[in-house]
C-alpha cells in the first residue's frame, strides 16, 4: 500500500484517537494500512467521491483520436 505525503490516517481505537499527517511518501510493509503506537490499524478518513461534468460523444471521439497520434 502507498502512504502520500499529505495524507491523514486515523487510528481506530476510540480510546487512543489518535491522527497523522504524512510528511513523506513511502510504502507500507506488508500491503496493509499503518499501526498505531497503540498497536490498533490506521484507516484515511472517508471523503464523498466527487463528480465530473459528462463529455459529449464528440469531445470523447476528438480526445481519442488526439491521443492515437
Amino acid at each position: 500500500m502507498e502512504i502520500q505525503k499529505g495524507e491523514r490516517w486515523r487510528c481506530q481505537n476510540p480510546v487512543c484517537g489518535s491522527e497523522i499527517l504524512v510528511t513523506t511518501s513511502s510504502r507500507a510493509r506488508g500491503g496493509s494500512n499503518p499501526r498505531c503506537s497503540c498497536g490498533e490499524i490506521m484507516k484515511k478518513p472517508y471523503t464523498q467521491p466527487g463528480l465530473r461534468p459528462f463529455e459529449s460523444e464528440v469531445e470523447a471521439r476528438v480526445k481519442l483520436e488526439a491521443s492515437r497520434d
